[in-house]
């Protein structure tokens, strides 16, 4: 179990990283105001060059703004998504941990049904019947998705309802409420953390599958939207200016958030050397 100054260091680190997302974000928006606006022009399928540095589109559009333009998005609805699916499953365990039978079975047969049922064909079947936007995405990826998380979290606090500091809270009056929210995700937040990077790689990958597909509002540019317009071009040269740029952002974006899992994933191993 992490001591208290090593869970502080722990939060200053990650809320770096949420600021760092933040400014990345704001940087985006900030760009598209100083570029030139993303519309369309007579210059189509123009190659990189000194007036289109990523080339052009099928209907004139610079592929580098439009690259800037889509990060917000594609970055934004993963970092949601995931942190509302990652709430919906701290609020379902903790129900199935300190509730009565009846709620802790009803939880845990709903866990089971969702379970079976492969969340994907759920994603695919709403987004093809509503073509979400932005919130709407958000909204289909965190309600098909909190299921995965729920009896790891239950394992991971039927453990901490067993510490000292759990019981002497509960003997001094402390609702459930309280002592989840003083003493037990303090100490599994580097669990919480690394369940949360998990989700957003899933995230970015579903939501980015899901404009791939063209399930999305048309007028929400990402990455993923900008991959599947860029199919038309495959059998062309126009590819390497269409599909690469947004697969490579694409990439990067996710191998950025698997280092930040590895790094967690090295603390975590860490922690308990360093708390003895």
């Amino acid at each position: 179990m992490p001591n208290r100054e090593q869970v502080r260091a722990y939060l200053a680190g990650w809320r770096g990283l949420l600021v760092l997302f933040l400014l990345l974000n704001l940087a985006a928006l900030l760009a598209v105001n100083i570029l030139p606006p993303y519309a369309t022009s007579p210059d189509t399928l123009q190659a990189p060059g000194r007036g289109h540095w990523l080339g052009t589109n099928d209907i004139g559009q610079d592929v580098l703004i439009g690259l800037i333009v889509a990060m917000p998005n594609t970055v934004f609805v993963a970092l949601a998504a995931a942190l509302l699916s990652m709430l919906i499953s701290i609020l379902m365990a903790a129900i199935a941990t300190v509730g009565n039978n009846v709620l802790t079975g009803l939880v845990l047969r709903l866990v089971d049904i969702l379970l079976v049922i492969p969340s994907i064909l759920i994603l695919i079947l709403l987004a093809a019947l509503l073509q979400p936007g932005m919130l709407g995405i958000i909204l289909l990826l965190a309600l098909t998705t909190w299921r995965d998380d729920v009896r790891v979290l239950r394992s991971i606090f039927l453990r901490e309802l067993t510490r000292e500091n759990v019981h002497y809270a509960r003997h001094m009056g402390a609702g459930w409420p309280a002592c989840l929210a003083q003493h037990i995700l303090p100490a599994v937040w580097p669990v919480l953390m690394g369940l949360y990077v998990q989700n957003v790689r899933q995230a970015t990958m579903k939501a980015a599958g899901l404009a791939f597909l063209g399930l999305t509002d048309p007028r929400l540019i990402s990455w993923g939207s900008m991959m599947q317009d860029a199919m038309e071009y495959l059998y062309s040269e126009a590819w390497l200016w269409l599909l690469l740029p947004p697969a490579l952002c694409l990439s990067a974006f996710l191998y950025f958030v698997l280092f930040i899992g590895q790094s967690l994933e090295r603390y975590s191993m860490a922690a308990p050397e360093d708390g003895t």
